[in-house]
């Protein structure tokens, strides 16, 4: 896999790439970057062409120059696998990435070939103001993101590690305001409607131990045709937890 960029009208894109075969977007949750895919990466590489993008705003990309809504990082996609000539992709994504995904397939269908939701954040309105008030617990008062605990931790991860734990933090750091920007828009981001507009098939996971599991009901009746699958001793960022366990659910789906 090699690190490479893209130009947007929003700003450069940092990617990592590799492999061969059809096109395999990755897109990552909250206040990380592509590195949260590498448990898995090199594997996808030896069946699809990868794309393991830093969102606008975080890991190597350059930070937006507005107020992104979820809609905004869709389009930054778009141009991104218009740079690259990528006329139809496969969507692969993380939570927030997960909630892109859904848009994506939702605006523009004929260019999404399937699509695979981890911890997709299905919220009512209600739900995303109450998550939008925890969330700002795990800022300062500059908006910025605090040093979370090992004990935070375990809210995304089944097996929360120091390692990890310094990993995250600096990742959440380098990410800075947008992490506080995203969160805003994740709360404002309504999904319900977008649901039904999605015609490709549809692969939902959620870790055992994700706060969201229970979700994938919901996902699974408002997505036509789509299925889910539930990984054990897995948190909400399931590919970093039980890589072995996520890849042979993929590979299952994407045959």
């Amino acid at each position: 896999m090699e690190k490479l960029f893209a130009k947007t009208d929003f700003g450069k894109m940092g990617y990592w790439t590799g492999g061969q075969g059809k096109n395999l977007v990755l897109l990552h949750s909250l206040g990380v970057s592509a590195e949260s895919w590498r448990p898995v990466m090199d594997a996808l590489a030896g069946s699809f062409k990868v794309f393991a993008l830093d969102l606008l705003g975080h890991g190597d990309s350059d930070k937006p120059p507005k107020h992104f809504l979820i809609e905004d990082y869709a389009q930054s996609i778009f141009q991104f696998m218009d740079h690259l000539k990528i006329d139809r992709a496969i969507l692969c994504g993380t939570s927030v990435g997960a909630l892109i995904a859904v848009e994506m397939a939702a605006f523009d269908p004929k260019r999404v070939e399937r699509m695979i939701l981890v911890g997709c954040p299905v919220r009512n309105p209600w739900e995303r103001m109450e998550r939008l008030v925890f969330s700002a617990l795990t800022l300062d008062a500059q908006g910025l993101p605090r040093p979370i605990t090992l004990s935070e931790l375990g809210a995304s991860f089944a097996h929360p590690t120091e390692e990890l734990l310094q990993w995250f933090n600096q990742q959440r750091a380098k990410a800075g305001v947008w992490v506080k920007n995203l969160i805003i828009a994740i709360a404002l981001y309504d999904a319900f409607p977008k649901f039904a507009r999605v015609k490709c098939p549809t692969l939902v996971i959620y870790g055992n131990k994700d706060v969201l599991v229970g979700k994938e009901r919901e996902l699974v009746q408002r997505i036509k045709g789509a299925r889910s699958v539930i990984l054990p001793d897995a948190g909400h960022v399931a590919q970093m937890d039980q890589p072995q366990a996520f890849l042979k659910e993929v590979s299952q789906f994407l045959v």
